[in-house]
């Protein structure tokens, strides 16, 4: 039996104190299987802390390990991107975050779905190494963009940035040229056979997320922009309602005044409407200006990322 060659994809950034005991993990792992070959490209998004030189010295020994470097910190999900494409080569690739809190020891029971027929493998966190109230914050944000997506097949629970993917899946990859995304929308948006595996998420060990609340606002909003035309279609309904509210305002105004003499209340009223309506203008300002700036992004047509290094791969620059 020809034995298959699968990539693990791991973006890091500044994960200096994680990389040893992964690679130990990963080689565990692959000790294990016995019809598959696997090799780790670490994926350094411009780390700062000494990452991409503690993986080229364990490099020297371990030629499993193979490495990229950014030239600049373009974020996880282009690091995620890059890795996917520069996997096409391989039977599949694997994505696995390297901060540990998600185990390698599952990679043989994604292959185990893979070999099943599945072209798309997604992990579902049972157990979430979050606070209640980001638990309480992902559910909510996950219920809303799946009922405004159409994405149906994007998995109710929130999946983790831990997956496998099918060659055929990997080969597509280029195609897309967005740099605002989400790796998981795209990976749902392309469809083929998909199935899940659940797991319980370890609490981190080493070093703290890079995830703070405006990059989780900002992958939020890229997310909604990129797969659902709900904003506007919200601001669309609310401007057809406070239109509606209006004019049967301006009627009671006009029958008051007719029929009772009763003019307006006051300036503290018109206030009021002023300020409100001032703000939901605002709103659907930003809303549009939300869709156009990344309409004007993407057409600059600029390259998604740029490669500095790369350690074992074929075309070292």
């Amino acid at each position: 039996m020809t034995e298959k060659r699968v990539s693990v994809i791991i973006p890091c950034y500044n994960e200096l104190g994680n990389i040893e005991q992964l690679v130990g993990r990963l080689d565990s792992v692959a000790g294990e299987l016995k019809t598959v070959h696997l090799d780790y490209l670490f994926m350094d998004d411009n780390s700062t802390d000494g990452t991409f030189e503690l993986i080229r010295k364990l490099s020297q020994t371990n030629k499993r390990i193979k490495a990229i470097r950014l030239s600049r910190n373009f974020g996880s999900h282009i690091a995620i991107s890059a890795g996917i494409e520069n996997s096409a080569c391989y039977d599949a690739g694997i994505v696995l975050p390297s901060d540990l809190q998600e185990p390698p020891e599952l990679i043989p029971e994604l292959i185990k779905k893979w070999e099943e027929g599945n072209e798309v493998v997604l992990t579902i966190r049972e157990r979430r190494a979050q606070s209640a109230m980001g638990k309480f914050f992902s559910m909510t944000f996950y219920k809303i963009f799946i009922r405004s997506s159409g994405l149906k097949n994007y998995p109710k629970e929130g999946p983790a940035a831990y997956f496998l993917l099918d060659k055929k899946v990997c080969s597509q990859w280029n195609k897309f040229k967005e740099g605002n995304r989400n790796i998981i929308g795209l990976i749902s948006w392309m469809g083929f056979k998909q199935t899940s595996v659940y797991y319980k998420q370890n609490e981190r060990s080493y070093g703290k997320s890079t995830w703070s609340f405006m990059k989780l606002l900002k992958s939020a909003i890229d997310t909604f922009v990129s797969f659902s035309y709900a904003p506007i279609r919200f601001i669309t309904y609310l401007g057809l309602v406070i239109s509606l509210l209006g004019f049967l305002y301006a009627i009671s105004l006009i029958i008051n005044k007719i029929f009772f003499n009763i003019g307006p209340e006051g300036w503290p009223s018109i206030m009021v409407l002023i300020l409100v309506l001032g703000g939901i203008q605002l709103i659907t300002l930003g809303v549009l200006g939300e869709y156009i700036w990344r309409g004007a992004d993407e057409s600059r047509q600029r390259p998604l990322y740029l490669i500095s290094e790369k350690i074992n791969i074929e075309g070292e620059e």
